[in-house]
């Protein structure tokens, strides 16, 4: 039945199916650094510095931090807390940037890249072990859940996506967000959109019917005249 199918409806079902696909299809996940790092041709890594205050902790004034040309901000009018830059003295962990929530609200930090990337990675960890959501400028968004450990920043995100993005943003519901090892940079190769997947997939099956639908000597005549041209 396949085989008798109109070629034009063929070809009109198959590009509605390239409409439904997930928007996100351009992301790329890693749940470990070393394939991450493989998937990145050229990287940047952001160091946050210790602290300078003796307690281990510096509020972040007016909300906004820049490393490396790389701003960290939060916007503190979602939630009832504070953004801080905080170390070993006051965490017994690397230093981090982590913001506090006061009450049940969605803490945040938006991470503002120098210029467009197509990879990045970073360690993030929640007090209670609430998810985390990354938004990208592109639109495209993904969830993953988190360890509860206090302000450790014990679990690993890589992403890399099809279309560039200059901010992420992470949200969560939990009291405390934190993050650090943030890096970013360019995919090793661009990973096709799912739509580009679904008109190579058009062409090879219309190659497939206008082939077995001509006689076997106009095929061989078709091929000899493409040899000799």
């Amino acid at each position: 039945m396949f085989m008798k199918m109109n070629p034009a409806a063929l070809g009109a079902a198959l590009m509605l199916f390239a409409g439904t696909v997930n928007a996100d299809a351009g992301l790329v996940t890693y749940a470990d650094f070393s394939s991450w790092n493989a998937a990145t041709a050229s990287k940047t890594t952001v160091t946050i510095l210790d602290p300078s205050s003796p307690a281990g902790f510096d509020p972040i004034a007016g909300g906004s931090v820049s490393y490396g040309g790389v701003t960290f901000s939060s916007d503190l009018t979602k939630y009832s807390g504070g953004f801080f830059n905080i170390g070993p003295v006051f965490s017994g962990q690397p230093a981090a940037l982590t913001v506090q929530q006061v009450g049940f609200d969605l803490v945040n930090i938006l991470i503002t890249l120098a210029g467009p990337a197509t990879s990045f990675s970073l360690d993030f960890g929640t007090f209670d072990g609430y998810g985390v959501t990354f938004l990208l400028s592109n639109g495209h968004s993904v969830t993953r859940a988190s360890t509860a450990d206090g302000f450790a920043t014990s679990n690993f995100f890589g992403a890399m996506d099809s279309t560039p993005f200059t901010t992420i943003l992470l949200t969560s519901e939990d009291e405390s967000l934190a993050l650090n090892n943030v890096q970013f940079g360019a995919a090793v190769s661009a990973v096709p959109e799912a739509s580009t997947w679904v008109m190579l997939l058009l062409g090879f099956i219309g190659i497939s019917l206008f082939g077995a639908r001509l006689p076997a000597h106009r095929v061989s005549a078709l091929l000899i005249g493409k040899a000799q041209s």
